[in-house]
């Protein structure tokens, strides 16, 4: 059972937003044919048919985003997952976090205090196979080098 604070998937709408803009990449692109097609580097021919391409690239990747809204719905409703809203016991650990500097951003103390307070209540239930999804590198207990983090591995432990 994969278990979420709902908070994740405000945060996961806003990232994939900001971080899946189709534009930007093709705009590349086309500036790249733009100076490569008077030199020399690219025939017009291959130029029309990478815009082509591009073209598709974009309506694919904006179709997705238009059903992005949908798809986390159908993610929270799959059987595997539970998502759960922050309480009050949550809510005062993200402050104890905030307050102790560990986690640099406000969702991320939300998020982690959600997790550590589920986490500790699974294994009050005697649940003992857990996991933390670490994939938020202000999250992760090590550095961009390895370098430990202590405060947050102390958290997750």
């Amino acid at each position: 059972m994969l278990h979420i604070p709902n908070i994740c998937f405000g945060e996961a709408r806003q990232a994939i937003r900001a971080k899946c803009q189709p534009r930007t990449e093709a705009n590349a692109v086309r500036r790249f044919l733009s100076w490569a097609i008077p030199a020399g580097s690219v025939t017009p021919e291959d130029a029309s048919i990478t815009r082509i391409v591009l073209g598709k690239y974009e309506s694919s990747l904006q179709e997705s985003l238009n059903k992005l809204d949908d798809n986390l719905r159908i993610l929270a409703g799959l059987p595997c997952i539970a998502v759960f809203g922050l309480d009050d016991a949550m809510l005062d650990r993200a402050t104890a976090l905030a307050l102790a500097g560990i986690a640099p951003k406000p969702f991320d103390h939300a998020i982690l205090a959600g997790i550590l307070v589920a986490a500790e209540r699974l294994w009050a239930t005697g649940e003992r196979a857990l996991s933390f999804c670490e994939a938020d590198t202000d999250l992760q207990p090590w550095g961009r080098y390895g370098d430990p983090k202590p405060e947050l591995r102390h958290a997750y432990d």
